[in-house]
């Protein structure tokens, strides 16, 4: 029976010469056992004759396949089955050798190292088995083995030890280490800029924004601004007069119409607070003077008076409003003249035209203008024509504005040859107003025509 002296393995063959596990030369079990026994006792190195191992008896003997396969190698001519002695890496990592024995003779080269094996569990690759070494490697067998530590003695009733995995032969001191990888030059930080003024980036962007602000305000103005004060001024505004309107004429040879008798009107007792407006001469021209009529009625002192009204160049004798702030109108009257025939009858032929001519003019400054009813009318004493009509102003400050209006022509009483016109107008702004039937009936319009008289 044979051991492994370096991991303690026994073999049955005696005829096997090497470990199959790392390559290491077997010995017998009984010198072993009797080194190691020596060795404890008188602490000395024991020299073992190599003889048997190069006898010819032994060399006959084929060396056992190891049992693993091997992996495929690039190296050329590579023969898995061949077995090389090599010194292990445990030898030379050992615990301090005993004393040196006596010089021996000069040993032969040391054969090539084995190639470096793969990553484990793959074993090592070996190299072809050299010819026998002549008799001076005994001696340097025997060195090697003397420095061998011994063997753990294993009781038969422990278990086998752990398998050791094959050592890996160092390469001579002589052979050059592998070169480590070139490194990349190092990076050289870029030199840092020099900062910039921010001043130029903000004041460009501060004239950009100020230009947007200048478009934003003129295209705000031109589409919401201007529309807006364009519809106000088409509610406040009352529309010009026709400058020809038909005159009512006798035929020839008929007789003249005589004016009726009206019956005398009291006198009108005002409310406290209210205003007494009395028509005047003095400051008018043009059409207003040509066709000027005495009259008087009162209003409430809350109601703001038209200057453009009563003035050179005006279209109506009197214009006074009532409006909520800023500049909303929720009720307006407006006093204008007409040339009339000197009486009602005389008049009552022309007066569907006059409510026509007139009707068409609002038409057209009147958004959504409508014409509501047509018809005789009566103030108090006054008999007379009246038209009604209705509007929406969309899109103001207040929202959509309902607008209603009331026109009555009122003949003169003495036989004269201009008439008035009384326009009333209304918004949906005026809380007491709800439809064009509440002109002039509800609300504060009432009070001018209860106090509208003819004369001084």
């Amino acid at each position: 029976m044979r051991r492994c002296p370096k991991c303690g393995r026994t073999f049955d063959n005696d005829r096997q010469k090497f470990c199959t596990l790392d390559g290491t030369g077997l010995l017998d079990v009984e010198v072993l056992n009797e080194a190691e026994s020596q060795r404890v006792e008188q602490g000395e190195t024991i020299r073992i004759d190599s003889a048997g191992l190069n006898s010819a008896e032994l060399n006959d003997e084929m060396t056992k396949i190891i049992s693993r396969e091997p992996p495929a190698q690039s190296l050329p001519s590579f023969d898995p089955y061949k077995t090389v002695v090599a010194e292990s890496s445990s030898t030379s990592s050992a615990p301090p050798a005993p004393p040196t024995p006596p010089a021996a003779p000069p040993a032969a080269p040391t054969p090539p190292p084995a190639p470096p094996a793969a990553a484990p569990p793959t074993p090592p690759p070996v190299a072809a088995t050299p010819p026998t070494p002549p008799p001076q490697e005994n001696a340097d067998l025997m060195r090697t083995m003397a420095s061998v530590p011994p063997p753990p003695v294993h009781s038969a009733s422990l278990p086998p030890p752990p398998p050791i995995q094959p050592a890996v032969a160092e390469p001579p001191a002589a052979q050059s280490q592998p070169q480590p990888p070139p490194q990349p030059p190092p990076m050289h930080a870029a030199a840092p800029r020099s900062k910039r003024s921010k001043i130029p980036l903000v004041l460009g962007i501060l004239a950009v924004l100020f230009i947007f602000a200048i478009v934003a305000a003129g295209a705000g103005y031109w589409f919401v601004v201007r529309p807006m004060l364009a519809k106000r001024a088409a509610l406040v505004n009352e529309p010009e007069r026709p400058t020809e309107t038909p005159t009512p004429r006798s035929t020839l040879g008929a007789a003249t119409p005589t004016p009726k008798e009206v019956a005398e009107v009291p006198p009108y007792s005002p409310p406290a607070g209210a205003v007494e407006f009395v028509n005047s001469k003095d400051n008018l021209d043009g059409k207003l003077a040509e066709h000027y009529v005495d009259f008087s009625f009162y209003y409430p002192e809350n109601w703001v008076k038209d200057p453009k009204a009563g003035v050179p160049g005006a279209s109506n004798f009197a214009k006074v409003e009532r409006r909520l702030p800023p500049d909303f109108t929720q009720e307006n009257f407006a006093v204008g003249w007409y040339s009339s025939a000197g009486s009602e009858e005389g008049d009552r032929a022309v007066f569907h035209t006059l409510a026509e001519n007139l009707s068409d003019q609002f038409a057209k400054n009147f958004a959504e203008y409508r014409k509501v009813s047509e018809g005789p009318a009566k103030v108090h004493a006054y008999d007379g024509y009246e038209f009604r009509f209705e509007s929406v102003s969309r899109n103001t400050a207040k929202g959509d504005i309902t607008i209603w209006g009331r026109v009555i022509f009122l003949p003169p009483v003495d036989g004269g040859k201009d008439g008035v016109t009384l326009l009333m107008l209304t918004t949906s702004l005026a809380p007491e107003v709800k439809s064009v039937k509440d002109v002039g009936v509800k609300g504060e319009l009432p009070m001018m025509l209860e106090s509208f008289r003819f004369g001084k």
